[in-house]
């Protein structure tokens, strides 16, 4: 069962987070904004456009989740 989270994670990263708890939607937290929606298998341009972007709505509507114990481990906190 995966375990959805309010509020920033535990440190500047990639991270599963999603408005609807898609666990496939990946997004960029700086330590202050998420970055915009990404998904496996898009353009290297689109993913580095969509990290660099500041998602202009509540931090609260987004939610994150832990990261996949397929990532490397330097991905994990």
């Amino acid at each position: 069962m995966t375990t959805w989270r309010k509020g920033p994670p535990p440190s500047i990263g990639w991270w599963p987070a999603s408005t609807a708890r898609d666990a496939k939607c990946f997004r960029w937290w700086d330590g202050e904004y998420w970055g915009g929606p990404c998904y496996e298998g898009e353009p290297r341009w689109s993913i580095e456009l969509e990290a660099k972007s500041k998602v202009i709505r509540r931090a609260d509507d987004i939610e994150w989740t832990e990261r996949p114990a397929s990532w490397p481990e330097r991905a994990r906190t």
